[in-house]
């Protein structure tokens, strides 16, 4: 969505205003970014541990669509509009990124345990990031500790969790950092792209709920503006590499996503 700041006008602001007066606010829905509108910006940025700056950036649209987002319901058709709002790109865009990164497995494997998939060559690079030696731990650990990326290591489901758990013996952050999680399968080393400080509350915030996620995932899209610009754009080629890295091809993530989002675009239309 559109960066508003005072004396803008038009369309976008009167979203903006039509949304402050769900939190009470006491402005006219005139499509003016006047001095009645920053003041409902600054409070509302204000109760919301925002940056109460008065200009309407993503984490504030974010904070005006998403007012409970810590719910523990399923998500909603609104929830992926309001995303798709916020990214501008469309909703059938983003059911097919979903769709491709966890497929069938949705959000969650079971309650309180997000779908991960561990993944032993990012712990090895992790490790070595720390200071600590992958070789020392690399004895009886063959399964979650290797250089090289290895698929035939994924066991899938619950059983990923066993192998994270063993990971985090080792060294915690370093394992929850080399997981990707949720549904849209964000790699734990990516939780500063997420705006959160540090993986284990990254974890802790996957663990909510599927808004929880999906607001986490648009974050990290929004923070990387080429990729984000190849989703709006539908390049999926590019889109692809910059998501699931250089090595895209090999699992045709391009074409699976071009042919998810035929099949939501057809639904939509």
């Amino acid at each position: 969505m559109k960066t508003l700041k005072p004396k803008d006008t038009g369309d976008d602001v009167r979203h903006l205003q039509e949304l402050l007066r769900k939190y009470d606010a006491t402005v006219n829905v005139n499509g003016t970014f006047d001095a009645e509108t920053l003041n409902a910006v600054i409070n509302f940025q204000k109760n919301s541990k925002l940056q109460n700056d008065g200009i309407v950036g993503y984490l504030t649209w974010e904070a005006l669509l998403f007012p409970n987002n810590n719910s523990a319901e399923a998500l909603s058709e609104q929830d992926f509009i309001n995303i798709a709002a916020l990214l501008d790109i469309e909703v059938a865009a983003l059911k097919a990124v979903k769709e491709v990164e966890t497929g069938r497995l949705g959000a969650f494997i079971a309650p309180g345990k997000p779908t991960i998939l561990f993944e032993g060559h990012i712990f090895w690079s992790q490790l070595k990031q720390r200071g600590i030696s992958p070789d020392k731990f690399a004895q009886g650990n063959k399964d979650i500790l290797y250089p090289a990326a290895d698929r035939s290591q994924y066991q899938g489901g619950l059983a990923e969790y066993n192998r994270l758990e063993r990971a985090e013996m080792i060294n915690r952050e370093a394992a929850l950092s080399s997981a990707s999680w949720g549904m849209f399968q964000i790699m734990g080393f990516n939780h500063a792209a997420c705006g959160v400080n540090n993986v284990c509350s990254f974890v802790e915030m996957m663990k909510q709920s599927e808004t929880k996620q999906l607001l986490l995932s648009a974050r990290f899209i929004h923070s990387k503006k080429e990729m984000e610009t190849a989703l709006r754009t539908k390049n999926w080629a590019k889109f692809a590499q910059h998501y699931n890295g250089p090595q895209y091809e090999q699992n045709q993530y391009d074409k699976k996503l071009a042919a998810a989002y035929q099949k939501y675009s057809v639904n939509h239309s």
